[in-house]
């Protein structure tokens, strides 16, 4: 046990000693429940900003600190995410982010690593006390994908409506609507949603052999956010991203990937170290993204679905060679837990933490 453990233990005896232990961890209790119960982040929703949450900046590749694809935006009272990767709705419940509000589940595309946790996200947003089934918005396949989920989930649900009663869970509040949005060709795009001020849009990206691939913008209050999904450099990216306050675009280190697929093969591994190298065909490098933001004229870049994730500033950097002197736009690694919030109508944008 580590030394500070131990004197907190000590400390406890000491304390149940004097005062008796069950008033003691009864007002422990007391303090953890009153603390669960503060600070809902639904101010996100209703304070007239443009507010983005990067709630998953990671990859299929395992990373420390960080869940698979996820990004939040909220505005104008309305809860989207695009893409549900593994252990993002885990971060969401830790930062007390409003699930019962949620609107809708946004998909890029059908990779693991980005639906993984599309049952949690129903089901815990279900108990927090949502209303009515979640809308999954998706490429043709998205009917597939929510048939698969609700039956995977389809005991639990029954479980949860006989333990709580239908009036504490409604059953049909326990399930998905798939929305299919069909956007047969490679520069085209459609508004999928637009209620109170808040606009969103869906276009195609190319993330060929996966196809559609979507990438979705947001527009509220002046200020716009376009998160990419998985995709190679592409025009109509460039294209739906013009003008845009911030792009959320994914990232992966060609550099470096290269570098770690070959020593791969040459340790042995001839199999993971040529799969390790087919990925390099279908994304986007860190130069390409800072190119792609440059040339829509947006304010900010924001990297994500970081692929070798870093994990400190010396990995920091090596990620980020070959990006000096292309664009004069800040450049800004994601991390999960940031928090971008967008005044209306202005230029200014600041950067935090949600929890």
């Amino acid at each position: 046990m580590p030394n500070r453990a131990r004197v907190g233990t000590l400390l406890l005896a000491l304390f149940c000693g004097v005062a008796g232990c069950d008033a003691i961890t009864g007002r422990l209790i007391d303090q953890g429940v009153k603390q669960a119960l503060r600070g809902n982040r639904a101010d996100l929703l209703d304070d007239g900003k443009l507010n983005v949450v990067l709630c998953g900046t990671g990859s299929p590749l395992a990373a420390a600190g960080r869940a698979s694809a996820c990004t939040a935006v909220l505005a104008g009272g309305h809860f989207f995410l695009v893409d549900v990767g593994p252990a993002s709705v885990h971060n969401l419940g830790l930062w007390r982010m409003p699930l019962e509000r949620l609107a809708g589940v946004l998909l890029t595309h059908f990779h693991s690593d980005h639906i993984g946790d599309l049952g949690e996200t129903v089901t815990q947003s279900w108990i927090a006390g949502r209303k009515a089934p979640l809308p999954v918005y998706g490429p043709p396949g998205v009917d597939r994908v929510v048939a698969g989920f609700q039956e995977a989930y389809a005991l639990d649900r029954g479980y949860r409506v006989a333990h709580h009663d239908a009036a504490n869970m409604p059953p049909e509040a326990g399930t998905l609507s798939a929305r299919i949005l069909a956007l047969p060709s490679l520069d085209e795009a459609a508004v999928v949603f637009e209620q109170d001020g808040l606009r969103v849009t869906a276009f195609r990206v190319d993330h060929t052999p996966v196809s559609p691939a979507y990438g979705y913008r947001f527009d509220f209050g002046g200020r716009s956010v376009v998160v990419s999904g998985d995709t190679k450099p592409t025009e109509n990216l460039v294209r739906q991203s013009k003008g845009a306050s911030i792009l959320v675009a994914e990232a992966l280190a060609v550099h470096i990937v290269e570098r770690v697929s070959k020593g791969i093969s040459e340790g042995g591994n001839a199999r993971l170290g040529r799969m390790s190298h087919d990925i390099l065909e279908y994304h986007t490098s860190p130069a390409q993204a800072v190119e792609m933001a440059r040339d829509a004229g947006v304010e900010a870049l924001v990297l994500t679905h970081l692929v070798p994730a870093p994990q400190n500033r010396v990995v920091e950097w090596l990620f980020l060679r070959g990006t000096e002197g292309l664009w004069s736009g800040e450049v800004i690694l994601a991390r999960d837990g940031m928090l971008i919030s967008l005044p209306p109508n202005s230029t200014e944008f600041t950067l935090g933490n949600v929890s």
